[in-house]
């Protein structure tokens, strides 16, 4: 009797760690299957794409030439004698911005953009010096100008722009006050202008981005 009990109990606890065997190894396999086929992983961070980028940078150049035009009255129509005293101050005209076209593609309008926007940082330079109340303009003409830098960079990389010295013969000729305010009308009507010709090319450039 004992050596059947002793039988049985040996063969209950043969069976028992076969048991817990085969669950520990059930386990494990399951374990194993959930790493293989539902990994751990860290997701990057995305990745901007350059041409979402290069929107973006569209989009924030547009915001800051629209805030320039709505800070700059519109002005009165100008005369004859108005354009006149402009010349003789020698302030030059602003660059024309068309719409695109196949003799005026992306990199020539923003190449222009970029030499107005230098302009008129000049010519508000020059200004400042003799009237008050110009440096937001000022700020908002230095931000926008770092914007179409970035533009001008991701249509052509490695390209630089020349900076253009057109205010210093301004500089010369503004003598007295009705020299200086009719240099300030006739430059802060030209600017807005020129910001709303540049809101108007750069959706035409976003749009030509969106569509290739």
């Amino acid at each position: 009797m004992e050596v059947q009990a002793h039988f049985k109990f040996v063969v209950e606890t043969t069976r028992d760690s076969q048991t817990a065997l085969v669950d520990m190894h059930a386990h494990a396999v399951f374990l194993f299957l959930c790493c293989f086929l539902f990994p751990r992983t860290t997701r990057p961070a995305p990745v901007a794409h350059p041409a979402s980028t290069l929107r973006d940078t569209l989009e924030r150049a547009r915001m800051l030439a629209d805030k320039i035009a709505e800070q700059i009255p519109a002005p009165h129509a100008q005369t004859g004698d108005l354009e006149m005293m402009a010349a003789a101050l020698g302030i030059p005209p602003a660059p024309v911005l068309k719409p695109l076209a196949a003799n005026f593609d992306v990199d020539t309008c923003v190449s222009r953009m970029s030499t107005g926007v230098q302009l008129f940082q000049e010519l508000l330079g020059v200004l400042s010096a003799r009237l008050d109340g110009l440096e937001g303009l000022r700020a908002d003409l230095r931000d926008l100008f770092a914007r179409i830098t970035e533009i001008h960079k991701a249509i052509r990389p490695g390209d630089t722009q020349p900076v253009p010295d057109s205010a210093a013969e301004l500089a010369s000729r503004l003598h007295g006050d009705y020299e200086v305010q009719v240099a300030a009308q006739v430059t802060l009507g030209r600017l807005r202008s020129f910001a709303h010709d540049l809101i108007r090319s750069l959706r035409d450039i976003a749009g030509h981005v969106t569509a290739r």
